[in-house]
C-alpha cells in the first residue's frame, strides 16, 4: 500500500510541477517545504492526475496557516496530557501521605494507650493454714525466702517498666514526627486540607477537590 501511494506520488509530480507554474507558482513562494510536502501528500489521495494537480494548487495558499493551526493544536493536546499526568501524580502523592498520615495518627495513638503488662509473675504469698503447721524457725525461712523472692519480682519489674517506657516515648515520638511530616507535606501541596491550622481531619469539600481534580484538568 505504501509502495503504491510512493509510485502514484511519483507520477504525479510532473503534473503537479506544471499546474504550479501554469497556475502562477510565483505566488507560493513564502510556502514553506513543510507545506508543500503536505499539499503533495493531499494531492497524492486523489483519484487522477487531474484532479491532484488541482487539489495541490488549492492546498498551497492556505498550507501555512493550516500547519500552524495543526502545530497548535498539538501543543495544546500536548500540553493538556502534560497536565493530566501531572494531576495524577500529585494525587497519587496526596492520597499515599493521607494513609501514611491516618497511619501515623494509629501508631500514636496505639503508642500512648498501651499499658504496662510485667513479662514475669510475682512470687505465690505464703498459705497461713499449711505456714501453721510448720515449725517457728520453718515459717521465718519460708518468709525469708518469699521477702527475697518478692523483692527480686519488684526489681525485675521496675527495669522491665523502665524499658517500656523508654521504648513507648521512642514509638509516640516517631509516630508523631511521621504524622507531623505528612500534615506538612499535605498542607504544602494542597493548602486548605485541613479544618483548620492546628487541626489532622480534612475538610470535605477540600477533599473532593482532590479527588476531582485530575477530571477537570483532563
Amino acid at each position: 500500500m505504501a509502495s503504491s501511494r510512493a509510485r502514484r506520488h511519483r507520477r504525479l509530480l510532473p503534473v503537479l510541477l506544471g499546474m504550479t507554474l501554469l497556475g502562477g507558482g510565483c505566488q507560493f513562494t513564502g510556502v514553506s517545504e513543510a507545506g508543500r510536502e503536505r499539499c503533495r501528500r493531499l494531492a497524492a489521495d486523489a483519484d487522477n492526475p487531474l484532479t491532484a494537480a488541482f487539489s495541490y494548487v488549492r492546498c498551497l495558499p492556505d498550507s501555512e496557516a493550516t500547519l500552524a493551526a495543526e502545530k497548535a493544536a498539538e501543543a495544546a493536546a500536548t500540553a493538556r496530557r502534560a497536565a493530566l499526568e501531572a494531576c495524577r501524580r500529585r494525587q497519587a502523592k496526596i492520597t499515599t501521605l493521607i494513609g501514611s498520615l491516618r497511619q501515623a495518627e494509629q501508631e500514636l495513638a496505639a503508642a500512648r494507650n498501651s499499658p504496662f503488662r510485667p513479662s514475669v509473675a510475682p512470687p505465690q504469698p505464703l498459705d497461713a493454714v499449711k505456714e501453721s503447721r510448720y515449725r517457728p524457725e520453718d515459717q521465718r525461712l519460708d518468709r525469708d525466702r518469699y521477702e527475697a523472692a518478692l523483692g527480686a519480682w519488684e526489681q525485675q519489674v521496675a527495669s522491665q517498666r523502665d524499658q517500656w517506657r523508654q521504648r513507648r516515648a521512642e514509638r509516640i515520638a516517631a509516630a508523631q514526627a511521621r504524622l507531623d511530616r505528612d500534615a506538612q507535606a499535605l498542607r504544602q501541596l494542597q493548602p486548605g486540607l485541613f479544618n483548620g491550622p492546628a487541626s489532622i481531619e480534612f475538610d470535605p469539600k477540600a477533599l473532593a477537590q482532590v479527588n476531582a481534580r485530575c477530571d477537570s484538568a483532563g
